[in-house]
């Protein structure tokens, strides 16, 4: 996103914070959000400025997951906004951007040198979150509605440009897309409610081994926790610099699954180990999705070392494999047909000599 902040969001920043004559830096930031650090007389602040285009109701589901959060046991914290002088959460610009001031949080981003322990406590944390979440009311009792929701936006708009992608094999993709969420409801377990929607290292704040924050609630929407779970898990022990296919730690994965499951009541360990390969087929569909809806909306192009080609490529083996194995299977029927058929016509000629 933007490295350096715009004249507009500048103005908005003196007249609805009187923070006038500041000089924003730029922090490390995904592709929908541009974050600043703002050095003020009271302490350093965190302003984020949205990507154009961001709806209300986007909006509005973050603020109502933070507050829900805000204030919980724990020594977890999450965004607290800073309001205008007007005593409003967030200004919008004229073109459709979003800002948000929020308290800093101490801490780094990033797994830190003991990446084990760190994704252990990452985990904790989780629990923690969903637990904090439950309270919310659902609007909706699909196991997998933020992942469909996400889709759906998808199939909603042209393709965007994708390097090296030619637009058959991203038709396919979406064909096989629907397929697998499809599949997927008359498997996956646990509870449904409200989910941060990205769970990652690059969303979390951690001081020494351990996460002290937990930001940027905007993909939050609505699904199983367990599923949740399974893609923080992925996400927090993968490798993606990798981009021949989706490479993770095995040990790590496991660890993680463990320590979400032993903080959730009644959750059933053994779950996620028998289903791993396929949820890491939904999580790498989760993260493909993520990042075409980006390039649609002219936020992102694939690249070397961002993971999206690890995980396309490897949806891409999937599909290619099903098809494989189908007409596999296809040519073994026609052969055990045409046998047949044959051993009919000579049992036939045999009972007419």
């Amino acid at each position: 996103m933007d490295s350096v902040m715009d004249d507009a969001a500048l103005a908005l920043l003196s007249t609805a914070w009187g923070l006038g004559d500041v000089r924003p830096e730029p922090l490390p930031a995904g592709h929908t959000n541009s974050s600043y650090l703002v050095p003020t007389e009271q302490g350093a602040c965190i302003v984020r400025v949205s990507w154009p285009g961001k709806t209300a109701e986007q909006v509005h589901r973050e603020r109502q997951a933070i507050r829900q959060v805000r204030g919980k046991p724990g020594d977890i914290a999450v965004p607290a906004v800073i309001p205008t002088r007007e005593g409003n959460d967030f200004v919008r610009t004229d073109e459709g951007r979003w800002l948000h001031v929020f308290e800093r949080i101490d801490g780094k981003p990033g797994l830190p040198q003991d990446p084990d322990r760190a994704t252990t406590h990452a985990m904790h944390a989780l629990a923690g979150l969903h637990a904090a979440l439950v309270p919310l009311p659902c609007t909706s009792a699909h196991p997998l509605a933020w992942l469909w929701q996400r889709y759906e936006r998808i199939r909603a708009h042209p393709a965007p440009l994708l390097p090296a992608i030619p637009n058959a094999h991203y038709d396919l993709m979406l064909d096989h897309a629907h397929a697998w969420l499809t599949a997927a409801t008359t498997w996956v377990r646990g509870p449904i409610q409200w989910l941060h929607g990205d769970f990652h290292a690059g969303n979390l704040l951690f001081i020494d081994h351990r996460v002290s924050g937990i930001v940027d609630f905007d993909e939050v929407g609505q699904g199983t926790s367990w599923l949740e779970a399974a893609f923080a898990a992925f996400a927090l022990s993968r490798d993606a610099e990798r981009d021949d296919g989706f490479h993770f730690d095995d040990r790590r994965w496991h660890r993680a699954v463990l320590a979400y499951a032993e903080r959730i009541p009644g959750a059933d360990a053994t779950w996620w180990l028998r289903h791993q390969e396929a949820l890491m087929n939904l999580f790498c569909l989760d993260q493909v999705l993520i990042h075409i809806h980006a390039a649609q909306r002219r936020l992102w192009q694939p690249g070397p070392g961002m993971g999206f080609l690890g995980c396309w490529r490897a949806l891409r083996r999937q599909y290619d494999l099903s098809e494989s194995q189908r007409s596999t299977a296809s040519t073994v029927a026609s052969r055990s047909s045409a046998v047949g058929e044959a051993s009919c016509r000579q049992s036939t000629a045999s009972s007419l000599r």
